[in-house]
C-alpha cells in the first residue's frame, strides 16, 4: 500500500487517536441484525451481510420521474474528517435532492466498522452492480462522492487492521462500466485527484476534481469537519445551487479564496465532461 507523505494534505497523515464521536448509522439506526459484535476481525468476515443490509434499504427507480442515486466513499480510516463529509454529505443529499432510500454510505473509520460497511473496492463493485439493477440507467443519474488523501492515478483506501487496495482511475471506470449505469456525476476529494479526470469524463460522465493532476489539496486535518474543498462544494455550494455545474464554478471561487488567504499553493479544482446530462 502506498504510504503518504504529510506535505500531500494540510494537517498531515500521521496516525491519530480515534474520535469521540461515535456514529450510529450515517442516515438511521441500523436494521436489527445488521449491528455486529465489537472488532474489526468480526466486521472483516461480515462485509457481505453489512452490504446486504445496505443494499436492502435502497428503493428501484420510480416509473416517470427522473431520480438521483448517491454514494458515497471515505476512502482513509485514520482519521475522521473523510467520515464526517460523507455523512454530512449524505445528509444533504437526502434532504435537498430527494436521495432518501436511494443513497448508500461506505466508511472506513473505527467509530462505524460494527455497522456501515467498509470503503473498500469490493464493496463499492457491489453497491454499483446492485444500483445498476435497480437504477433506470438510461434516466437516472449515479452521484459518487469519494474523499481521502491521494496521489497522482491513486485514491487512498485504509482502515487499520485490514488489507485493502487502493482506487486508480482504471479500476474506478472499469467498475462504473460493469454496473451499467450511463448517467453519472463523480467527485474525487483528494490531493492530485485531478489525474482521475482522463479517464473518466465524458459526455454523461461529469467529473469533479479537488485539484488540478499536479496539485495538492486541503484541510483535511483529522479535527476538521469537512476539507476546503468538501465545505466549499457541499457546505456552501450546494445549499444555494442545485445545479452540479454552477456549484462547482461557486466553489471554485471560495476554494481560490482561502488558499489566497493563507498563502498557499492554489489546488486549482477542475470540472469537466457531462455535456449531455439530465438537467445539467
Amino acid at each position: 500500500m502506498a504510504r503518504f507523505a504529510r506535505a500531500t494534505c494540510r494537517g498531515g497523515l500521521a496516525a491519530t487517536a480515534v474520535a469521540a464521536v461515535l456514529l450510529v448509522g450515517p442516515d438511521r439506526a441500523p436494521a436489527a441484525g445488521c449491528v455486529l459484535q465489537p472488532g474489526i476481525k468480526a466486521a472483516q468476515e461480515a462485509q457481505p451481510q453489512l452490504v446486504e443490509c445496505a443494499l436492502a434499504e435502497l428503493q428501484p427507480s420510480s416509473p416517470g420521474s427522473r431520480q438521483l442515486y448517491f454514494v458515497g466513499f471515505a476512502g482513509y480510516g485514520p482519521e475522521a474528517v473523510f467520515k464526517r463529509e460523507v455523512v454530512a454529505v449524505r445528509e444533504l443529499f437526502n434532504e435537498r435532492f430527494g436521495t432518501r432510500g436511494r443513497s448508500v454510505a461506505l466508511i472506513n473509520h473505527a467509530t462505524t466498522v460494527n455497522e456501515v460497511p467498509l470503503a473498500s473496492a469490493q464493496n463499492l463493485e457491489r453497491v454499483l452492480r446492485h444500483l445498476g439493477g435497480i437504477m433506470d440507467t438510461s434516466r437516472d443519474t449515479l452521484f459518487l462522492f469519494l474523499t481521502s488523501h491521494g496521489e497522482r492515478a491513486l485514491l487512498a483506501v485504509e482502515m487499520q487492521g485490514v488489507r485493502l487496495a487502493n482506487l486508480t482511475p482504471a479500476k474506478l471506470k472499469a467498475m462504473l462500466d460493469r454496473s451499467g449505469i450511463r448517467n453519472r456525476v463523480i467527485v474525487v476529494s483528494a490531493c492530485h485527484s485531478g489525474s482521475f479526470i482522463p479517464a473518466l469524463a465524458g459526455p454523461t460522465t461529469m467529473v469533479i476534481a479537488a485539484a488540478r493532476a499536479d496539485r495538492t489539496s486541503f484541510g483535511c486535518d483529522d479535527k476538521r469537519e469537512w476539507t476546503y474543498f468538501g465545505d466549499a462544494y457541499f457546505n456552501q455550494a450546494l445549499r444555494q445551487e442545485t445545479s452540479f455545474k454552477r456549484a462547482f464554478e461557486r466553489a471554485k471561487g471560495l476554494v481560490e479564496q482561502w488558499e489566497k488567504a493563507e498563502n498557499l499553493l492554489p489546488s486549482l479544482p477542475q470540472m469537466m465532461g457531462g455535456e449531455a446530462l439530465p438537467a445539467e
